[in-house]
């Protein structure tokens, strides 16, 4: 029998029905890639915020074990014998979280965000509990300098997460105070070039509008989210830069930023997390530092 070919009509039918079919495809893809962007994101906010409590808990065992205060590389290399820096050039960002690698309150990979967005930052796998080659005195050693925090170094650096500057009156909280309202570890923030007050708004400026930290965690928004770790270990994410996520124009709870006017009026600004706002002494201030010491001016936060 001589096989019967497609009509014009039922080739119109069919080519139609592809259409449809591609057209729906698009479709459902459309309406699944945001619902699947939006699951990764949720899942990476969570293995962030589980990973960044665990840090945070180290710390307080820490604490717990050290004259009620976190840890300071400063407080046990007595003898020198870790790193060539005396005192509190010691407490460095990564020192300080290399003492927990090196007791095993955590692991090295903690240190780095599953939604690090900086190549230069990157676990560190290669740990040496035992006789660190790095360190002055290998045989007496007390954690493994080899394991940083400055990702502005050629090799770049281990450690994704931010923490309190530990100097002056933000000593006092580098403690277990239990207060939900102290921020004391956190995904490190964005340069902030300036601050702008009218009334109880502050408004930020960042130095650099493509810094890799608004990519951690992005909320589309070009600001910035992350996971922050109070000091009664509850972790908080935020979709901004203010203490407890408060909003624009509302109080933080921690908030030891006023202005009082003369007729004794007093006018509350928030507490930038990632701004050191000058005039105050115990505002929060998070940071990688990759110098320390005995002042505040001899600190220096490094940014991305």
């Amino acid at each position: 029998m001589k096989r019967r070919g497609f009509t014009v009509i039922e080739l119109v039918f069919v080519l139609a029905g592809v259409v449809i079919l591609v057209v729906v495809g698009f479709v459902g893809l459309g309406i699944m890639m945001p619902a699947m962007g939006t699951a990764r994101a949720s899942a990476l906010h969570l293995r962030d915020a589980v990973q960044i409590r665990g840090i945070g808990q180290a710390f307080t065992i820490w604490a717990g074990n050290n004259d009620d205060m976190y840890p300071l590389p400063s407080k046990i290399d007595l003898k020198d014998a870790t790193v060539a820096d005396v005192g509190r050039a010691k407490d460095t960002t990564g020192n300080i979280m290399s003492m927990l690698v090196n007791d095993g309150s955590i692991i090295a990979e903690m240190l780095v965000s599953p939604a690090e967005s900086n190549s230069k930052i990157s676990a560190y796998t290669m740990y040496e509990v035992e006789q660190p080659t790095g360190a002055v005195d290998p045989n007496n050693a007390l954690w493994d300098p080899k394991l940083t925090g400055d990702f502005t170094r050629t090799t770049g650096g281990h450690i994704s997460y931010a923490h309190l500057i530990p100097v002056g009156e933000r000593l006092k909280m580098w403690s277990p105070t239990y207060k939900a309202s102290e921020a004391v570890l956190g995904n490190r923030g964005p340069q902030v070039a300036s601050t702008t007050r009218v009334g109880a708004n502050t408004t930020t400026a960042f130095a650099n509008p493509n810094s890799n930290t608004l990519s951690i965690h992005a909320s589309g928004t070009g600001g910035w989210s992350g996971n922050i770790v109070y000091n009664d270990n509850h972790v908080n994410f935020n979709t901004d830069l203010y203490t407890h996520n408060a909003n624009a124009g509302a109080a933080s709870l921690h908030n030891p930023l006023t202005d009082t006017a003369d007729d004794g009026t007093v006018t509350q600004h928030h507490d930038v997390l990632f701004h050191d706002e000058e005039g105050y002494d115990s505002n929060l201030f998070l940071g990688i530092f990759n110098a320390a010491g005995e002042t505040e001016a001899e600190y220096n936060a490094i940014w991305d």
